[in-house]
C-alpha cells in the first residue's frame, strides 16, 4: 500500500513531467536553431532566354532544399560587362551572401575578384573564376549536331547556317564554330545565313533553288523558332527543305519538333544548371568551395525521344 506521502510525490511527478512536455513542445527550454536564410542574387541578361523557364524551376526547387531566397535581375543592356559588375557590386552592398552570374563578357570574368561567393555560368571559354563555375560547353554541341546532320543528309545536300551575324552573342557564335569544324573535317562546305533579319529572304530564296534539299542549322533558339515557324506556314519552302537542326528547349522548339518541322535539337539540362548553381553558392557560402568546374553534358533529341522518360524529366519539369 503505498501511502498519502507516496501518492503526493507520484501526483506532483506527474506533474513536473506533463510541465516539462508542454514546456518543451513550446520551445519555452529546447528551442530548435533558427536555420539562416542565404539571400542570393542572379545575374543574367534577359529572362526571356533559351529555357529561362527550366533553369528558374531549377533554381526554386534548391533554394526550397537549402534554405536560400532567391532574386533575379536583368542587364539593362545585353552584353554589358561594366554594368554587370556594378550590378554584382550594387547587390553586394545591398546585402547578397552570394551571386549566380551569366558573365557578360568571360575574359573580363576571370580577372574578377568578387568580396562574396560567386558561382559563374560559363560557355567553356576563358579560366574559372569565382567559387565556382557551371560550363556549357556550346562549341562542343555545335560539333555533336553536326555529326548528326551529317549522317542524316545526303553528301550533295547544301548546308545554310543563319545567325545574327556581326552582333552574334559567344555562345552562338561558339555553337556554330563547332559545326563548321565538323562539316570542314568532312570535307563539306557550308554557306552563312546574313542575319536573323533575313531568314525570311534566305528561307524563300530555297524555293528558286535547282538540285538538292538544303539542310538548316539556326545558330540559337530565336532564328530555330522562326524558321520553323515559316516551314509551317509556307509548305513550299518547307518542301525544299532536308532537315532544320538547332539547339534550345523551349516550348515553341518542342512543339515544332513534336510536329515534325525540326528535325532535331541540342538541349542542355536547364533545370539542373539552375538546381546546381544554388547548391553550389550555399556549398560555398558554408565554406565548401568548388575547385573544378561542374561541365554540363548536353543531348541530341529528335521527335522520337520526346516521350521517353528521360527527356520527358529534363524537357518538362514539374515544379
Amino acid at each position: 500500500m503505498i501511502g498519502r506521502r507516496g501518492k503526493l510525490l507520484i501526483a506532483l511527478y506527474i506533474v513536473f513531467l506533463v510541465i516539462l512536455f508542454l514546456m518543451c513542445s513550446t520551445d519555452l527550454i529546447i528551442r530548435e536553431p533558427e536555420k539562416e536564410i542565404y539571400q542570393i542574387a542572379v545575374i543574367i541578361e534577359d529572362a526571356k532566354s533559351d529555357n529561362y523557364v527550366n533553369f528558374r524551376k531549377g533554381m526554386d526547387q534548391a533554394a526550397m532544399e537549402f534554405n536560400a531566397d532567391v532574386h533575379f535581375i536583368t542587364l539593362y543592356e545585353k552584353r554589358n560587362a561594366k554594368q554587370q559588375t556594378e550590378l554584382m557590386e550594387r547587390e553586394r552592398q545591398d546585402g547578397a551572401d552570394a551571386l549566380i552570374v551569366v558573365p557578360a563578357d568571360e575574359e573580363q570574368a576571370a580577372g574578377l575578384q568578387p568580396v562574396i561567393p560567386v558561382i559563374f555560368l560559363r560557355s567553356g571559354q576563358g579560366e574559372g573564376a569565382g567559387a565556382g563555375s557551371i560550363i556549357t560547353d556550346y562549341k562542343k554541341m555545335g560539333e555533336q549536331i553536326a555529326h548528326e546532320m551529317l549522317k542524316d543528309s545526303p553528301a550533295d545536300s547544301p548546308v545554310l547556317m543563319l545567325g545574327d551575324m556581326g552582333k552574334q552573342s559567344t555562345v552562338d557564335s561558339l555553337f556554330l564554330e563547332g559545326a563548321k569544324a565538323v562539316y570542314g573535317a568532312a570535307g563539306r562546305s557550308w554557306q552563312i545565313g546574313a542575319g536573323k533579319e533575313s531568314v525570311r529572304a534566305s528561307l524563300e530564296a530555297l524555293t528558286n533553288r535547282e538540285g538538292a534539299k538544303v539542310v538548316i542549322l539556326a545558330g540559337n533558339p530565336d532564328i530555330l523558332t522562326e524558321a520553323a515557324g515559316i516551314l509551317a506556314d509556307n509548305p513550299a519552302i518547307a518542301d525544299r527543305v532536308q532537315g532544320l537542326y538547332g539547339r534550345g528547349g523551349t516550348l515553341p522548339i518542342l512543339n515544332y519538333l513534336d510536329r515534325g518541322l525540326i528535325t532535331g535539337i541540342c538541349v542542355t539540362d536547364e533545370y539542373g544548371v539552375g538546381y546546381l548553381s544554388v547548391r553550389m553558392a550555399v556549398q560555398a557560402l558554408e565554406g565548401a568551395f568548388s575547385q573544378l568546374p561542374e561541365v554540363m553534358d548536353s543531348y541530341y533529341v529528335r521527335k522520337e525521344d520526346l516521350r521517353k522518360p528521360v527527356y520527358e524529366k529534363m524537357l518538362y519539369p514539374i515544379e
